[in-house]
């Protein structure tokens, strides 16, 4: 992939000097191969020191993944420092500030937020592409035998090369500037090919599993955004002031949304019930607007309001993934 200046620069700024947050998402996902999200997350709310996370994860002397907790911890989230509410014309308002995209102190948090939307934008991204082609899938993702596992594979495929191909466009270390080089040498223990193979191990899945995978990995990024959030006292940093009724995290992990719609959908298209599938797809475009709405509200938040984006805008360069 060629990488052009925009790229480089968000690689050298960001993509490499917020390596732990790829490491906690990593470490988070493969916790939730064994463990219920259920056990963790509350766990944000309580501010949890690197000794509680380390217990939580179960990797007590294992000393590479203590040391990705312990970065995260003390480097990361202790130099966040707390947003500043205050009510005005009867809607909670924040505090403005000098934060931007790089401002150091919330990078990291900036690109756990563009890591989250990204998972959602990918999403999106197959589905679009699925109506604009009348609810058909492209034709190389055509089987001769169509069944509900054909779209289910197609979309998953999707998402695994997308997900695959943007990590390693962030994880390059072709052309990091020295500065940066510097901040590499934990690999000596955690390398990149750890984290990739970490994040996107389960290539071969049934249908079933596939979606589990794929919430997996968005409840590992929520969790690592949350941890953030709350060291800064913000506890429910997606949900939009002017709508307290809704909760878009909740809806994030809602098993009504993508565990339930998807496989709705694909069964829909399977037997070609088309007005059914359209009446699921218009529940799945409803709360995937919800979803979006709610990472731009954190973003704008965490930014003091300073970066307002639009629905399938990232903060951070995506390269060309969402053109193949």
């Amino acid at each position: 992939m060629p990488e052009s200046n925009p790229i480089l620069y968000d690689l050298n700024r960001v993509f490499i000097p917020c390596r732990t947050v790829l490491e906690m998402e990593a470490l988070t996902s493969l916790f939730l191969e064994y463990y219920n999200y259920d056990e963790i997350k509350e766990l944000p709310q309580s501010q949890p020191s690197s000794e509680r996370l380390i217990e939580k994860f179960h990797v007590i002397d294992c000393e590479p993944l203590e040391h990705i907790i312990e970065y995260f911890i003390h480097i990361i989230v202790n130099k966040l420092k707390p947003i500043v509410m205050y009510e005005r014309d009867h809607h909670d308002r924040f505090r403005m500030g000098n934060v931007e995209a790089y401002a150091k102190t919330r990078l990291c948090l900036f690109f756990a937020l563009h890591r989250l939307k990204l998972k959602f934008l990918v999403i999106k991204n197959f589905m679009d592409k699925f109506k604009e082609a009348n609810y058909n899938l492209d034709s190389s993702e055509e089987q001769e035998h169509l069944g509900a596992h054909t779209f289910l594979s197609a979309f998953y495929r999707d998402y695994y090369k997308k997900n695959k191909m943007n990590l390693k466009l962030m994880l390059s270390s072709k052309r990091m500037s020295e500065r940066v080089s510097k901040l590499m040498d934990t690999s000596k223990t955690i390398t990149n090919e750890d984290i990739v193979n970490a994040i996107t191990f389960k290539k071969f899945l049934d249908d079933k599993n596939r979606i589990k995978f794929i919430m997996k990995e968005i409840k590992a990024s929520l969790f690592v955004c949350r941890v953030m959030f709350a060291q800064m006292d913000v506890y429910n940093p997606f949900t939009l002031a002017k709508e307290t009724d809704i909760d878009a995290e909740e809806m994030m992990i809602s098993q009504d949304f993508i565990p339930e719609l998807i496989p709705a959908i694909s069964q829909c298209y399977a037997e070609k019930h088309i007005p059914q599938l359209e009446d699921c797809f218009r529940a799945y475009e409803f709360m995937m607007h919800r979803v979006l709405e709610g990472i731009n509200y954190a973003v704008e938040i965490a930014s003091g309001g300073q970066i307002i984006l639009d629905l399938d805008n990232t903060i951070y360069n995506t390269g060309n993934i969402f053109e193949i």
